[in-house]
């Protein structure tokens, strides 16, 4: 799906439609959609700059950060964004870049891409570290198992093996 802007001088242009999951290019085994992407946009033209405003609603699902469980979690993304062409940008050499050009994005050509649109507000919806449960107790360091589901025998004190041998004369001596 994508917004001609060539489009945008006979007057604002409202788009609505399906963004493919093989457009937006993710990783399956980091996260699988849930549901059909339906994305409704508003674009217009503001003097150099093109406004995109619109939202969608995803379900995703993606690993736990501990136990690598799956987690489902839903986005509700509203977005209003700015665009310029990169035509009318000078670059070559330094830049300082201006505050106002941290709220802009960029397009070459006379095409804006709605895939990354998309993309970009399902990435900035994500956690950090997303987490199945708050009490969640992850996988054990060294037999792998999830101990959310088993309970697993393994010593829980790791030693660095550079004091293995400061670790024997101790116990050796034992008060």
């Amino acid at each position: 799906m994508r917004i001609d802007v060539r489009e945008l001088e006979l007057g604002p242009l409202v788009v609505k439609g399906e963004v493919l999951e093989t457009d937006l290019g993710f990783d399956a085994s980091e996260l699988c959609l849930l549901d059909k992407v339906l994305v409704s946009l508003t674009a217009e033209r503001q003097l150099r700059e093109v406004r995109i405003r619109g939202d969608f609603r995803v379900g995703v699902e993606l690993p736990c950060s501990r136990c690598l469980e799956p987690v489902r979690f839903p986005i509700l993304a509203k977005f209003d964004q700015f665009y310029e062409s990169n035509a009318d940008h000078r670059l070559a050499g330094e830049i300082e870049l201006q505050e106002r050009d941290t709220e802009i994005a960029f397009f070459s050509g006379d095409f804006i891409e709605v895939a990354d649109i998309v993309r970009e507000q399902i990435l900035l919806s994500l956690p950090m570290k997303p987490i199945c449960q708050e009490q969640c107790q992850g996988l054990c360091p060294h037999c792998g198992k999830n101990r959310n589901l088993d309970a697993c025998n393994c010593e829980s004190v790791l030693v660095d093996p550079r004091l293995v041998k400061l670790l024997k004369i101790k116990n050796r001596i034992s008060f």
